[in-house]
């Protein structure tokens, strides 16, 4: 029901990237019918486990003595909440439309942007791009790359568990 994907080219952070840049994308089948974008951010990223969100405690307590923004690890939002213009978390909610759900961060190290877009009735897209800025940037990136796709994967993975999907 993952599945890793090539970055689609119709969502709207295509372009984005810049001469240093990270990006995954992952495919998403659900199971229940009628699902617009803003339902799957909220499904996933209104949950997060109670280990991801330990573990981005962590990660603010270690990144934030190499100069990179510690913000809060609470990104869950009631579904009406989500709206153009709110904060989830680190996160600023960017575009909320049926097919396409945006949100970035921007810090002086990089710029961050998640999006979750509608494929197909069953299918969504969940995808990360990250402009790296600086070599701080690139240097935790590489780093932490591994996890990132662990952590996306098993917080999807939770959301179908609990049959959100």
């Amino acid at each position: 029901m993952i599945s890793e994907i090539e970055f689609p080219s119709t969502t709207t952070i295509n372009g984005k990237e810049s001469a240093s840049y990270y990006r995954d994308s992952f495919k998403v089948s659900v199971r229940h019918n009628g699902l617009n974008a803003k339902d799957v951010y909220h499904r996933i990223f209104g949950y997060l486990p109670k280990s991801i969100q330990l573990a981005l405690k962590i990660r603010n307590a270690v990144v934030k003595m190499f100069g990179f923004s510690a913000s809060s690890t609470e990104m869950s939002l009631s579904l009406n909440e989500i709206e153009e213009g709110r904060k989830a978390g680190f996160l600023n909610i960017e575009l909320v439309k049926d097919t396409e759900v945006v949100c970035g961060a921007y810090e002086p190290n990089m710029d961050m942007w998640l999006s979750v877009m509608k494929t197909s009735d069953q299918a969504f897209a969940v995808s990360t791009l990250v402009n790296l800025k600086t070599k701080s940037g690139k240097i935790y990136m590489a780093m932490i790359k591994p996890f990132h796709k662990m952590v996306a994967k098993y917080c999807i993975r939770q959301a179908i568990k609990a049959g959100r999907l």
